[in-house]
């Protein structure tokens, strides 16, 4: 998992974030729409946690809406071009599986088009992350990458169904009940779900923790 991790934050340091913009710079409409239900759900002039938000492209968008953003992303590559474009949004070098470690609690949080290149064994650690940096009741949007055919067959017998391991790149297409009930684990409802662009695009709200007796 430690190699995996390193080698996918060299990649994007050094092969994607120079020409990441240029190739997969593009909103689709269904991002789009769910990034505004997102900015229309947080309250006005609220703070929210763009986790592996890579070169920023979601920002306008949030800065548009009255919200604070605050980045993080495990590539020091993209951060520095999200910083080129937008120098006065804070930004910090940190993975999903590290979210927990931030000071403070936000009213919103989005993590788009990232979690495919998360481990079966990180997603628990991921979600978890998400829902310590949560005010309670607050949404968040996160796509799961759809895959557009079937999987090839497993290269390594370490490998689990999902996970394709192709080029130097790594991508795990979990399944839905996989994913529901790590999310339900981690304190998250599902307000909203849509298939489109080729995402499963899911707004949660962060419930309120149990509370004893």
């Amino acid at each position: 998992m430690a190699e995996r991790r390193a080698a996918s934050t060299h990649r994007f340091d050094t092969i994607h974030s120079p020409r990441y913009d240029e190739n997969w710079g593009a909103i689709s409409p269904s991002h789009a729409a769910f990034v505004a239900r997102l900015a229309g759900l947080v309250r006005q002039g609220g703070e929210v946690l763009d986790a592996a938000c890579g070169t920023g492209k979601y920002w306008p968008a949030l800065l548009a809406a009255g919200l604070r953003v605050t980045g993080v992303d495990q590539s020091a590559g993209m951060l520095a071009q999200a910083h080129r474009k937008r120098s006065e949004v804070p930004a910090r070098v940190l993975a999903l599986q590290d979210l927990a470690t931030l000071p403070g609690r936000f009213d919103g949080l989005l993590c788009v088009d990232a979690l495919e290149n998360v481990a079966p064994e990180d997603w628990p650690v991921v979600t978890a992350g998400f829902a310590v940096v949560l005010r309670e009741r607050a949404p968040a949007y996160v796509t799961v990458e759809l895959p557009g055919g079937p999987l090839p067959p497993p290269r390594d017998p370490r490998q689990v169904p999902g996970e394709v391991i192709e080029g130097g790149g790594y991508h795990y297409y979990p399944s839905r009940h996989l994913v529901r009930g790590w999310l339900e684990a981690a304190g998250f409802a599902i307000a909203g779900e849509a298939d489109a662009d080729p995402y499963w695009h899911l707004l949660l709200t962060r419930m309120p923790a149990a509370r004893p007796g």
